[in-house]
């Protein structure tokens, strides 16, 4: 056999492709119930800023993807990830920039951002409980 390993055909989605999608749709959806729970119980500042922390969290994840990608495709062609790094640590940067401006502007309670933010991390969980109890048949 071959060391190399052979690239994955394009026109089919591979279960990588299926699973980020599924995630992002779980993402969506805890946002959106979030967002509704916050406008019933704390009002629709609180509501608002689960929906944009939310968006946040897309932000959040697109970016750790993009950076992520980018650090190994620079890996791969033997290339340093020095600065290439700097990106995936700046969205960190960018987050807390955020975060502190929505707290001391007053738009949205901190709390609600973090919250709607929170939800890629939520969506992981139920990801992960779902794949344990799912079948595949």
């Amino acid at each position: 056999m071959d060391e190399e390993s052979l690239p994955l055909p394009v026109d089919e989605p591979t279960n990588i492709t299926i699973s980020n999608r599924r995630l992002l749709v779980e993402m969506a959806v805890l946002i959106l119930a979030g967002a509704f729970a916050g406008f019933i119980f704390g009002g629709w500042r609180f509501g608002s800023g689960v929906l944009f922390g939310g968006m946040l969290a897309f932000a959040n994840y697109y970016w750790l993807k993009r950076s992520t990608a980018a650090i190994f495709n620079s890996a791969a062609m033997g290339l340093g990830a020095g600065w290439v790094s700097v990106r995936f640590i700046a969205r960190y940067v960018a987050l807390v920039v955020v975060i502190l401006a929505v707290h001391f502007s007053g738009i949205f309670p901190a709390t609600s951002v973090i919250a709607g933010l929170g939800a890629f991390a939520a969506a992981v969980v139920v990801e992960g409980f779902t794949s344990i109890f799912r079948r595949n048949i």
